[in-house]
C-alpha cells in the first residue's frame, strides 16, 4: 500500500529476502501465543511478600537501569544493567538463575509466551551504544534460545529501540526501521526501512500486529501526519491503513480491537478512536480535557497506562478528585467502541483510587491504591457485565514503592501481583552502597 506525500510515492521497504525467510521459518506453534493467563477467582484476605529481588552495588548517585518485570509460578524475573536476573517465587529472594549479557540491556518486551519465554534487546558494538541485538530466553531457566543481531542504526537524536510480541513473531522497531524475528529459529522475516519523510513510531503486539507510521511533511514541528498500520507478521506486508488527521500525535493503545489515543493542539490525550477490522473508524471517544488520565509511552509497548480494552468497551481512569480532607479518590469508565457512549462505571471509593494493569478473561484486574494512611492498598477484579468488584488481598508496599506510580508498570500473574522498577538510584557511602529495591512479589496468605 502507497501513501502520497508532496506528490511522491514511498513505500516502507520490505526486504527482498522476506519470502525465502519466511519459508526456512518454524511455523509458530501454540506455545508462540501470547499469555493471556485467567486468574482464579478473588477469596479476599491479606497478602504478604513472596518475592523480592534487590539490587547491590550501584554507585551513589548512579542511575543503573533495570529494564523489563516478568513473572511465571517460579520466578521473578528482572533486567539488572547487563545482567538478567531471577529469583525464586515464595522464598525470601533465593537466587533461580543469573545470565550475564556482553553489553547492557537497552529494550525489554512486555509481552511472554504461553510457554514462558520473552526477548530483551541489548548494546554491542565497539563503542557500546548500538542497542542491535536481541536474545530470547526462557523465564524459568535462563536458557538463551537465540541471540541474532537486527539491522539497527544510529539516530542523530536519542530514540529508543522498542520490542514487542505477536504470535510466532518477535517485532524490533528503531528509527531508521523496523524487523520482524521468527520467534522459534531468530531468523529476520522482514525489514522496513524508513524514507525522506517518514519512519515506524510506535510497534504494537499481543493478539495482532499495529505500527503507527509517521510523515515529516516540513521542517515545522507541527507539520506531521500519522498513519495507523496493521501487518501481517510474517510477511509484513500492510493490511489495512488507517489515515489520521494532520497536526494530531498518535499513540496505540490496542492492536485487536484496535484502538489509538490522539493528542490534537494539547500535551495529553484529547481522544480515544476506534477502528474495525479494515482500519475504518467506528467511534470517537472524548477525554473531556484532563477528566480523564490516559497516558502513552512508545517505549512500553504494551497499550497506553489509564486505558483497557476489554472485549468491546475500553475502560479509561479518571483524573484525581480530591476530596474534603485532601485524598484523592477516581473511577474507571466504560466506552462502548462502537458507539463511544458511557458504559458501566468502577468508584474507587473514598481515599483510594483505581489503576487498571490487565485483562483476566473478561474481568478487569486493578491495584486499588490507599491515598491516605489508613486504606489500604489492595489488589481487585472488576467484572464489565455486572459492574461487580472483588478483592484478591490487601497489601502493604516496601518502602520506595507506590501502588500508584508504580501500579503502571505492575503486572500479575498465577495470584500474584507485582511491582517493577524501570532504574533504581544508589545511595549509601562510596565503599559500601545501599541495597535498592528492583521488585517485589506479594501474595495471598493463606
Amino acid at each position: 500500500m502507497a501513501m502520497v506525500v508532496g506528490g511522491w510515492f514511498l513505500w516502507p521497504k520490505v526486504s527482498n529476502s522476506s519470502v525465502e525467510l519466511d519459508k526456512k521459518a518454524t511455523p509458530a506453534s501454540a506455545g508462540d501465543d501470547i499469555r493471556e493467563s485467567v486468574e482464579a477467582r478473588p477469596k479476599g484476605g491479606v497478602g504478604h511478600l513472596e518475592a523480592t529481588m534487590m539490587a547491590r552495588g550501584v554507585a551513589p548517585g548512579k542511575s543503573q537501569p533495570t529494564p523489563g518485570t516478568w513473572a511465571t509460578k517460579k520466578t521473578l524475573v528482572k533486567g539488572n544493567g547487563a545482567s538478567l536476573v531471577a529469583v525464586k517465587v515464595g522464598t525470601a529472594e533465593e537466587d533461580a538463575w543469573t545470565v550475564e549479557l556482553p553489553g547492557d540491556i537497552c529494550a525489554a518486551s512486555p509481552y511472554v509466551t504461553v510457554d514462558g519465554r520473552t526477548v530483551v534487546a541489548y548494546k554491542s558494538g565497539k563503542n557500546g551504544d548500538s542497542c542491535n541485538r536481541l536474545v530470547m530466553f526462557n523465564l524459568d531457566t535462563g536458557k538463551k534460545l537465540w541471540d541474532v543481531a537486527i539491522p539497527w542504526q544510529a539516530a542523530p537524536f536519542d530514540e529508543p529501540t522498542s520490542i514487542s510480541m505477536t504470535r510466532g513473531v518477535v517485532v524490533a522497531t528503531w528509527w531508521q526501521g523496523t524487523a520482524g524475528v521468527d520467534m522459534r529459529s531468530g531468523k529476520i522475516l522482514w525489514e522496513r526501512g524508513r524514507t525522506k519523510q517518514c519512519n515506524d513510531a510506535q510497534v504494537q503486539g499481543g493478539k495482532a500486529l499495529v505500527v503507527s507510521y509517521i510523515c515529516a511533511l516540513s521542517t515545522d514541528y507541527k507539520d506531521i501526519r500519522y498513519q495507523v498500520q496493521n501487518l501481517d507478521p510474517r510477511s509484513g506486508r500492510i493490511v489495512w491503513t488507517y489515515h489520521a488527521a494532520q497536526h494530531v500525535y498518535v499513540s496505540i493503545v490496542s492492536s485487536e480491537p484496535a484502538v489509538v489515543a490522539v493528542e490534537a493542539g494539547e500535551d495529553a490525550v484529547t481522544d480515544l478512536l476506534s477502528l474495525d477490522d479494515r482500519g475504518k473508524l467506528r467511534a470517537t471517544i472524548r477525554m473531556d480535557g484532563d477528566h480523564y488520565q490516559v497516558s502513552c509511552d512508545i517505549e512500553r509497548g504494551d497499550g497506553c497506562a489509564g486505558a483497557i480494552v476489554a472485549g468491546d468497551q475500553v475502560f479509561v481512569a479518571s483524573g484525581a478528585v480530591s476530596e474534603d480532607l485532601g485524598n484523592d479518590t477516581n473511577w474507571l469508565v466504560g466506552f462502548d467502541l462502537s458507539t463511544g457512549k458511557t458504559g458501566v462505571k468502577f468508584d474507587a471509593g473514598p481515599n483510594q483510587q483505581l489503576h487498571p494493569i490487565r485483562m483476566s478473561g473478561d474481568r478487569i484486574l486493578a491495584a486499588k491504591e490507599g491515598t491516605d494512611e489508613v486504606a489500604p492498598n489492595s489488589l481487585v477484579e472488576l467484572d464489565p457485565a455486572t459492574g461487580r468488584e472483588r478483592t484478591y488481598f490487601s497489601f502493604t508496599l516496601p518502602s520506595g514503592f507506590s501502588s500508584g506510580a508504580a501500579a503502571n508498570a505492575a503486572m500479575v500473574e498465577d495470584g500474584r501481583i507485582y511491582f517493577g522498577k524501570s532504574a533504581v538510584m544508589g545511595s549509601g557511602k562510596k565503599s559500601l552502597p545501599d541495597a535498592q529495591w528492583m521488585a517485589v512479589g506479594i501474595g495471598r496468605a493463606d
